[in-house]
């Protein structure tokens, strides 16, 4: 279904836009839903769309064919990904997995790249969107191979309200255990003790379905006094 230009007014980057590159983003992207597991992209596909979501949660992971995993982030209500695959228009690196339902927009590249050419303030949002996720995608690494459990659950609730990658996470994430498995590729039982934990820490409050953020300074320090 096509987006309204209020739906799209959300996101910084287009309220940045000239009214001309408003209207050339409106007439081409799309408002599409995806039911949990779904893939929004393949891994070795075409890289066809900028990918936005509107609501929901989606992954960005791969797999090998005897069906191990890895997960490189999570991407939560108001976040956007797949700039770079879209920029070399090289084939997808990786899937784009809904985790639960989720609208998500996609903005055709060749209108991305048409933006990346003619306007500044996309290209300035585009370069800090790189950077920052290259940097979250360092610190994944490091927490992946230097820190417990606990702490790489925390780091992974945590990273879901980086400012500038997902600027509409709120305090209370509707996030299941299972779904913070399927972020982290920990299994739902150690997560469960992993949440406890932080709970009793005073870190973190669990609810049916969801996970209130308490202190989210201290979450976002925890367990980096390892490293």
């Amino acid at each position: 279904m096509s987006i309204s230009a209020g739906q799209l007014a959300m996101h910084d980057w287009f309220a940045a836009l000239s009214p001309a590159h408003q209207s050339l983003v409106q007439s081409g992207a799309v408002l599409q839903r995806f039911g949990a597991g779904a893939f929004i992209a393949h891994r070795g596909q075409p890289s066809q769309y900028w990918i936005g979501v509107h609501s929901g949660l989606i992954k960005l992971a791969v797999y090998s064919v005897e069906g191990r995993g890895a997960t490189f982030s999570g991407v939560p209500e108001g976040g956007w990904c797949g700039e770079g695959s879209v920029i070399k228009c090289e084939l997808r690196r990786y899937d784009v997995i809904a985790v639960r339902e989720s609208d998500v927009m996609l903005v055709p590249a060749e209108i991305f790249h048409v933006l990346l050419a003619e306007s500044l303030p996309f290209t300035a949002f585009v370069i800090r969107q790189l950077n920052e996720r290259m940097g979250q995608f360092i610190a994944m690494i490091q927490n992946e191979r230097l820190l417990g459990v606990d702490a790489q659950v925390a780091q992974a609730i945590a990273q879901l309200f980086h400012p500038m990658l997902y600027p509409r996470t709120s305090a209370v994430l509707e996030l299941s255990q299972e779904e913070i498995g399927l972020l982290t590729g920990i299994s739902r039982q150690r997560v469960n003790q992993a949440l406890r934990h932080l709970a009793d820490l005073q870190l973190i409050s669990i609810s049916y379905q969801s996970i209130r953020v308490v202190d989210l300074s201290s979450l976002r320090n925890y367990g980096l006094s390892e490293l």
